[in-house]
C-alpha cells in the first residue's frame, strides 16, 4: 500500500512518519518550498508531547519551553489565581515542523507541490495532481492541508463555517528580560466584564509569544492592513493593562504580527470517502480557547496510521479512526464554544484554563 498525504505541516508529518515506522511507503507533500511553519507557536498538551516521543530517536532533542504554572490577572494587575499546569509545553511551530522534518526520510518528503486536483481512473482515485504538474500516484490518499483544505473541497463540497466571533492578534517579541522573568508562566490578563485578554508565553529564553483575544462587535476592529495600523489599534485596545503589556507592545514588531479570524465547522459525518481520508483541521476545526488542534492532529495521525497497519483494508481502517475520534473531536468543538461564550459573557467572573480532555486508546 503506498499512501500519499497531502499537507507537510505537522498532521501530515506524524502521518508519514509513523507510516514509514511501520514499514508502510508513504510519501508526504508540501506546498512550501520549506518546511511549513504558518503561525507563531501554540501550547501542548502532555498527550502530543508524548506522540512526540514516540517519533523521536535517541539522538534528538525535543524543541519546547515547559509551561508549569498559569497566572491569570486583572487588567489592573490584581491577582485572581496561580494554577499548576501538569506537563504542558509551549513550540514555536516553525521549529516543531522542522524537527519532524528531519524524521521523514528525506526521499519522501517533496516540497513546492500545492494540490490541484484528483485524477481518476474507472471512478477510483489514482493519483493527486500539483499545480506544478507533478503527479503522485498511490492507493491513499490523506488530506492534511488544514482548514482550508483543498481536499476536503474536492471530496465533501464546501463546509459551512461558523464564525468565532472572537478575534485574536497574534505576535512575537524578542525581550531577554521578559522571557526570563515569565518563565514556565502561562499569564493571562482577562477583563472581568467585557471579551478582552492579554496572554503571554516565552517560547525561548530570549523571545515570547503574546495574544490579544477580543470581541469586535463590542470593542471595534482595526482599520488599515498596515503594521501601523496594527501597532495602533492594539495599544489602544490595551490602554491601562499592566506596564508588561505596554513593553511588549513598544519591543514588538508589527509587521510580522497578524489578525486570526477564529471559526469551527460542525463535525463531519464522515472523515473519509473512497479511498480519500482527512486528518488535523482539514477534518474538523475548533476554536482556539482549547489549546487543542495541534494534539488532536497529532491524535488523528497516530490512530490513522495504527488502524492502517491493523485493519484488514484501508476501508476497515477509515471507519476505524472515525469510530476512535469523531467524538472526542465533537466535545473540544463544544468546549470551544463553550469557552467562546464564557469569554464574552461579560457577567462572568471566572476564567478557563486551556483545557484539552485526554484521550486514552
Amino acid at each position: 500500500m503506498k499512501v500519499v498525504i497531502i499537507g507537510g505541516g505537522i498532521a501530515g508529518l506524524c502521518m508519514g512518519i509513523y507510516l514509514n515506522q511501520y514499514g508502510l511507503e508513504a510519501i508526504v507533500n508540501e506546498r512550501k518550498g520549506s518546511v511549513s511553519g504558518g503561525g507563531h507557536a501554540f501550547l501542548m498538551h502532555h498527550e502530543g508531547i508524548s506522540i512526540l516521543n514516540e517519533l523521536q530517536t535517541e539522538a534528538d532533542v525535543l524543541p519546547g519551553k515547559l509551561v508549569d504554572t498559569f497566572v491569570f490577572r486583572r487588567p489592573n494587575g490584581e491577582l485572581v489565581n496561580q494554577l499548576p499546569l501538569d506537563e504542558w509545553q509551549c513550540f514555536k511551530r516553525t521549529d516543531l515542523t522542522a524537527y519532524l522534518s528531519r524524521l521523514m526520510p528525506e526521499e519522501k518528503l517533496y516540497n513546492e507541490r500545492s494540490f490541484s486536483h484528483f485524477i481518476y481512473e474507472g471512478g477510483r482515485i489514482v493519483a493527486a495532481e500539483f499545480l506544478n504538474g507533478e503527479k503522485e500516484y498511490g492507493d491513499v490518499f490523506i488530506g492534511a492541508d488544514g482548514a482550508n483544505s483543498m481536499v476536503r473541497r474536492e471530496i465533501f463540497g464546501e463546509v459551512k463555517f461558523e464564525t468565532g466571533r472572537v478575534k485574536e492578534i497574534v505576535g512575537v517579541v524578542e525581550h531577554p528580560d521578559l522571557a526570563e522573568g515569565y518563565a514556565g508562566k502561562f499569564t493571562k490578563f482577562q477583563h472581568e466584564n467585557k471579551g478582552l485578554a492579554f496572554g503571554l508565553i516565552p517560547t525561548t529564553t530570549t523571545e515570547l509569544v503574546w495574544y490579544i483575544q477580543y470581541d469586535p462587535e463590542t470593542l471595534g476592529d482595526v482599520e488599515g492592513d498596515s503594521p501601523k495600523d496594527l501597532e495602533s489599534f492594539c495599544k489602544a485596545l490595551l490602554k491601562g493593562f499592566p506596564s508588561v503589556v505596554e513593553t511588549v507592545m513598544d519591543n514588538n514588531d508589527f509587521s510580522t504580527s497578524y489578525v486570526w479570524n477564529t471559526r469551527d465547522f460542525d463535525l463531519l459525518p464522515s472523515f473519509h470517502r473512497d479511498n480519500v481520508v482527512l486528518i488535523g483541521d482539514a477534518a474538523h476545526l475548533a476554536l482556539p480557547f482549547t489549546s487543542a488542534g495541534t494534539t488532536n492532529a497529532m491524535v488523528d495521525a497516530k490512530v490513522l496510521s495504527k488502524c492502517l497497519k491493523e485493519e484488514k483494508d484501508y476501508t476497515a481502517a477509515f471507519f476505524c479512526y472515525y469510530d476512535h475520534r469523531a467524538a472526542q473531536v465533537e466535545g473540544h468543538v463544544l468546549l470551544g464554544r463553550q469557552l467562546r461564550d464564557a469569554f464574552l459573557n461579560t457577567g462572568m467572573a471566572g476564567f478557563a484554563l486551556p483545557l484539552i480532555v485526554d484521550q486514552s486508546e
